[in-house]
């Protein structure tokens, strides 16, 4: 990352996700369950040999601070000892996100939003950026060992299926042609939806069509 031009994050994870991603208007987190685990940085290659670089934001943070104004620096620094910067790369496509790890009942996840960086987003026109909205995804991480790890998507068909079927209750919105389901509930509203939701006994809960394994370089 060269410069960090702003958090211009987005509905659509262009480059590599689809809409069977559940995304929401609010973080997925709170400061009270957020969990900082060093043993995700570093270099990784997934099943479809697409490569993941991990770094601390902070460290990231350091190397562009001198470059940026005094409004970009209180809005970027609220996030220097708590996430990562990561760099997701697969032929020819990249994607940059910011991404905050959080724990609850000793599950861990992350909180994925893309960054609007001149590498990631080149060939989109200003015109097409501005009728982006800024969403956050829940992200399951599971690590069997320093060396393999797992991150799953929460996918937005069992949602919805859950949704249909009064199991769950939670503030949403259908939006767009294709009518994505976007949570609007509030954060702490959220960290309450996945407290129960890994309670739950549904066998199949995290079963989702993005799910990347992650082996270290």
């Amino acid at each position: 990352m060269k410069t960090i031009q702003s958090f211009s994050v987005f509905i659509v994870f262009a480059l590599f996700l689809t809409s069977c991603i559940v995304n929401s208007l609010h973080p997925f987190y709170t400061n009270n369950v957020l969990h900082y685990e060093p043993k995700f940085e570093g270099n990784w290659v997934d099943q479809g040999n697409g490569v993941w670089n991990v770094k601390s934001f902070q460290q990231v943070f350091k190397e562009v601070e001198r470059d940026l104004d005094k409004e970009s620096h209180k809005k970027y620094s609220k996030y220097n000892n708590i996430s990562y910067y990561v760099n997701y790369e697969k032929d020819s496509s990249k994607a940059a996100f910011l991404v905050v790890p959080f724990k609850i009942k000793n599950q861990l996840f992350l909180d994925f939003t893309p960054v609007d960086d001149n590498e990631s987003l080149k060939h989109i026109n200003d015109v097409y950026k501005m009728h982006l909205i800024g969403s956050h995804a829940l992200v399951k991480l599971d690590m069997d060992s320093k060396e393999n790890i797992s991150i799953k998507w929460l996918d937005s068909d069992k949602l919805e299926a859950l949704l249909k079927a009064n199991k769950i209750n939670i503030k949403h919105e259908k939006i767009g042609l294709d009518e994505d389901i976007v949570l609007t509930a509030s954060s702490e509203e959220l960290v309450k939806f996945v407290e129960k939701y890994i309670a739950s006994e549904d066998i199949d809960k995290w079963k989702t069509d993005v799910e990347f394994i992650l082996k270290r370089k």
